[in-house]
């Protein structure tokens, strides 16, 4: 019995071992494969590329979809911008949107090339948001759409809007974005770290109320 459960113990012992050695010479490969499975980037053209929801667009993100533009990858852009109400409106901003549509036609884009989108922060925000979006653009004929998001965000928001745009017949393709950091190094950074476990915590509640289908834990 007692060499049994020595057995057991020693079996036990190099697994544990294994892992750690596992850990230890491909720690690098393996957090750059989990970034990218919370990051997934699509492929193809489409007719309008969308800038996912924020109180305040990132600069970066307006950039890339520029980019994308220009390369004929997408024929215009639809930006979101989330609307908080009462306290939680952003200080000496009354109309954030106004001054979006200026600063994109100054920098050479014309009306219309570009939609400013304003929708509610309701529970779930991601969902809700992807609703109100593709239902408004499925009301323009739009048939595909690139679903610019921001880093490890991308997996959730992109099955929320898959979810969303299958009803609508609308394709969704992912392409993430990242500022502070990058998928090959974010577990260096702390912001990386945390946004890396947020956003795995949210995906996985996402899952858990049925928002998303179990099938986005294997398909992109």
């Amino acid at each position: 019995m007692k060499n049994q459960f020595g057995s057991k113990k020693l079996i036990y012992s190099g697994i544990l071992l294994g892992l750690v050695m596992l850990l230890f010479f491909y720690h690098q490969t393996i957090l750059i494969g989990a970034g990218r499975f919370l990051s997934p980037e699509g492929r193809g053209n489409a007719d309008v590329v969308i800038l996912e929801g924020e109180e305040l667009i990132k600069e970066r993100a307006v950039k890339i979809a520029i980019e994308l533009l220009s390369s004929g990858r997408a024929n215009s852009m639809v930006v979101v911008v989330h609307q908080y109400t009462g306290d939680e409106r952003t200080f000496a901003l009354p109309d954030y949107a106004l001054l979006v549509t200026k600063n994109l036609e100054a920098g050479g884009l014309k009306k219309n090339q570009f939609m400013i989108l304003g929708v509610p922060t309701n529970h779930p925000i991601t969902f809700k948001e992807a609703q109100i979006v593709l239902h408004n653009l499925s009301k323009k004929e739009v048939k595909s759409a690139i679903l610019l998001a921001k880093g490890f965000h991308t997996r959730r928001s992109f099955w929320a809007y898959k979810q969303v745009g299958l009803a609508l017949g609308i394709k969704i393709i992912p392409y993430p974005y990242f500022t502070k950091y990058r998928n090959e190094n974010w577990w260096q950074e702390i912001r990386g770290v945390r946004y890396f476990v947020s956003e795995l915590a949210k995906f996985s509640y996402y899952l858990l109320m049925g928002y998303i289908p179990v099938k986005s834990l294997l398909v992109t």
